[in-house]
């Protein structure tokens, strides 16, 4: 097979087995699929490292010793150290590819000694016409069905995966959950949400904010501000989760011992409280119901506690307000 070929067919597989997209794994995975012609000074490999492929093409047949399994053990070894001083999948892309290119050469007219030094030369096809050849007709089929394939298995790759890129597809929370941890400290993240309101039943689908996950559920804003909670507010028949623009998320505690509520608002920035204060007047706390939203702040007595409170509504409650106890803020910095 041509050496792009090789390099796709390899690429793609290792895309699919190792579930990655990763530059270097990739390139390493490519270097793998040319050492096999190591053995031809006519390849591109070949005459990249002439000296060494001159040595084995007096010593070996074509497809012989560099296309043998006993190779692909010496590559594995040879590459060891990146198990020690990179990662287990960084190792095995230079001996995978080496492995798969070997094997696709099975499929070729002159098939491959698979198990060198034993002399039996491995083909896949028994009649001659139907094996695949280099540069030919056929050959250029399964190059152009490689590069799908390629493509296909880096975007599942980019999407953690199969089993990960079905569920999400599928809207299972439990990848939307890891989804979303992995990426909420250095990114906003979304949901498209299909599902309905829980008090009536009216239709909840649209794109929410995610603010935070609680279990496997998540307490979102809408695009107008107002919060609400998954499985509680809002029976979701899907859930979708959507990696937006870069932005940070941190958390600011705050501590009161009977002064004034004084936080101003961050510019550029979304900020929602949770915690719980006493207040020094109750009766003047006003706080609107709407049965449809999550409930972000509540009084009892004079305790009142945030979950997740939008900022600007917590200012309005604690107006005027002598407070004690302590809250925490979290900040999207910017504003989604």
């Amino acid at each position: 097979m041509m050496a792009l070929t090789h390099a796709i067919i390899s690429t793609a597989g290792i895309s699919l087995i190792l579930t990655t997209n990763d530059p270097i794994h990739l390139a390493l995975v490519i270097a793998g699929s040319q050492l096999p012609d190591l053995d031809t000074s006519t390849s591109a490999i070949g005459q990249i490292l002439f000296p060494i492929s001159n040595w084995i093409e007096n010593r070996y047949p074509h497809r012989s010793i560099t296309h043998s399994l006993i190779a692909t053990v010496a590559i594995a070894v040879f590459a060891s150290p990146l198990y020690f001083y990179a990662d287990w999948k960084t190792w095995l892309c230079l001996p995978l590819g080496h492995l798969i290119s070997c094997f696709s050469d099975v499929f070729t007219k002159q098939g491959v000694q698979l198990f060198w030094p034993h002399p039996a030369w491995c083909i896949s096809v028994s009649n001659p016409h139907k094996r695949l050849q280099t540069g030919g007709t056929g050959e250029y089929w399964v190059l152009a069905i490689a590069i799908a394939v390629l493509a296909i298995a880096l975007n599942l790759s980019s999407s953690g995966g199969p089993t990960a890129f079905v569920g999400n597809t599928l809207g299972l929370r439990v990848n939307a959950v890891d989804k979303y941890q992995q990426n909420s400290a250095s990114n906003h993240v979304w949901a498209e949400i299909s599902g309905t309101f829980a008090t009536d039943s009216s239709r909840a689908d649209g794109k929410y904010f995610l603010v935070a996950a609680d279990g496997n559920e998540f307490i979102v804003s809408s695009q107008k501000g107002q919060i609400y909670k998954t499985g509680e507010n809002i029976i979701s028949d899907r859930l979708i989760v959507e990696v937006g623009k870069l932005a940070s998320s941190s958390v600011q505690s705050l501590e009161f011992d009977e002064e004034e509520f004084s936080i101003v608002p961050i510019p550029n920035a979304a900020v929602f409280i949770s915690g719980e204060v006493l207040v020094d007047d109750p009766e003047l706390v006003k706080i609107g119901t709407d049965s449809k939203q999550f409930t972000v702040a509540k009084l009892t007595g004079d305790s009142l506690t945030f979950t997740y409170c939008p900022l600007e509504k917590a200012i309005a409650l604690l107006k005027d307000q002598i407070i004690s106890g302590s809250i925490e803020a979290k900040i999207f910095s910017p504003k989604p």
